[in-house]
């Protein structure tokens, strides 16, 4: 049980810690929603079976993206409302957050139920891949209530003051979705279905152990009979919205990626893409969990006109993902081979492409966790115009950009250059519009607030 933190008066280092941990290893659990899938795939269905992956991530990545929504929308304003003193809107944004949750997963359990064809078609399925695409979007999206629930819970149990119980409800949901991966692809043989199911019992299990907290009573937060307030659901969006265009702009992202390499190696490419992305996802979950460290001790004790303390958090946040960033560049170069032989093996096109690729496209990450703290900065502070602004550019704008120019001049290796590009390009803007950016680097250079 989580011992009781109290973000506005105890050691800023031993806070950041005690959330950083935790923000990590959530995220590298949510990572490995994909990322078992995508081993376990690409050994027992082979490179046809990592190509339906890879175009039916996506899905993965709005469902998720809209969970987070909720969750990081209503927990920051759940958080500066505290800090202002204001506890009478704390119940009000849990609830009308889980509402959202669960109507927006009831929306995606039609489409499941009506168009799931027509979606399957959309996302660029054909041939056998259409079929093995259906099976995973099938009964991955039977699940889209529990995915969403889960994502916006865990966020709220963490800015809760447990934040080690969102943890560990995250991982044992993960642990399981790797076993059952395992057991329905190569002991039942239920192969891409197989892969989809595992990962929807996922989120179940970790609601499951998510609602102790309320159980327990160790909750300061309930749901409430709902009224309609509609500058409380606008709060709320706005708030989460950067957090959903991440996610959005990564589904995105991959459609266009897989588009553009199609058109230049075929499903061969698609594969090598498959293995980097989902490499790519853990070493993001990294620092979207160090983000996720900062986002209650940022908006707390921002709503308290502490910023010293915001000031400190970040410049860890920053130095943590500098780090990080580093760390994955050296292991990219270093051991390509090794990172695509966890995937696939006996494949020597597939391992040249793919090691190629990681050479290039691990630049991205000495930039990504930058741009990635920051615009969690942002959106603690509820400067949600910053945040949506820099989302965009960074998932968005500069990775289409990137695709439209960059492989005409240097074809495939283009397609992997277009993600280091894109993270320069926003760590640079972020850098010349926000003077809030410059305060941040000049505080982590070495200057001292007492806190």
């Amino acid at each position: 049980m989580d011992k009781k933190i109290n973000l506005l008066e105890d050691n800023i280092h031993q806070i950041f810690f005690r959330y950083l941990i935790p923000g990590i290893g959530g995220m590298m659990g949510v990572s490995l929603y994909i990322l078992a899938d995508t081993m376990l795939v690409g050994r027992g269905l082979g490179s046809e079976g990592l190509a339906a992956l890879n175009i039916s991530i996506p899905m993965f990545n709005v469902l998720n993206g809209l969970g987070l929504l909720f969750g990081i929308g209503g927990a920051t304003a759940l958080s500066v409302s505290r800090g202002q003193k204001d506890d009478k809107n704390v119940n009000h944004i849990f609830t009308k957050s889980m509402l959202l949750s669960l109507c927006i997963g009831i929306i995606f359990t039609m489409v499941r139920i009506f168009l799931l064809d027509e979606l399957c078609y959309f996302l660029g399925a054909s041939g056998k891949i259409f079929q093995m695409s259906k099976d995973y979007l099938g009964a991955f999206m039977s699940f889209s209530i529990p995915l969403l629930l889960n994502s916006t819970l865990t966020v709220f149990v963490r800015n809760d003051g447990a934040p080690r119980l969102a943890m560990w409800a995250v991982l044992t949901g993960n642990i399981a979705n790797i076993i059952l991966d395992y057991v329905f692809i190569f002991i039942f043989q239920w192969g891409m279905f197989g892969a989809a199911f595992a990962t929807g019992i996922s989120p179940v299990i970790s609601l499951m152990i998510l609602s102790s907290h309320f159980i327990q009573k160790n909750n300061q937060m309930k749901l409430i009979k709902p009224t309609f307030r509609f500058g409380l659901l606008k709060r709320i969006t706005l708030n989460g919205t950067s957090s959903f265009i991440v996610e959005l702009s990564a589904g995105i992202a991959i459609f266009a990626f897989n588009q553009v390499i199609l058109g230049i190696t075929g499903d061969i490419g698609v594969s090598a893409y498959s293995i980097i992305a989902n490499l790519s996802l853990v070493c993001t979950a990294v620092f979207i969990g160090i983000g996720q460290a900062i986002q209650p001790i940022v908006s707390l004790n921002y709503g308290a006109g502490k910023m010293g303390r915001v000031y400190e958090s970040v410049k860890m946040a920053v130095y943590f993902s500098l780090g990080f960033g580093f760390l994955f560049y050296i292991i990219g170069i270093s051991f390509p081979h090794f990172l695509v032989s966890i995937f696939s093996k006996g494949d020597p096109e597939l391992m040249k492409i793919t090691v190629r690729g990681i050479r290039l496209y691990f630049i991205c990450f000495i930039f990504m966790g930058w741009n990635i703290v920051i615009t969690s900065y942002f959106q603690s502070k509820e400067r949600s115009k910053a945040s949506m602004f820099l989302s965009l550019s960074r998932g968005l704008v500069f990775i289409i950009v990137g695709l439209m120019v960059l492989p005409r001049w240097f074809k495939l290796d283009g397609v992997w250059l277009t993600l280091p590009f894109a993270e320069l390009a926003t760590a640079i803007l972020s850098g010349i519009c926000f003077k809030s950016c410059r305060s941040v680097i000049r505080y982590s250079i070495g200057s001292s607030i007492d806190l």
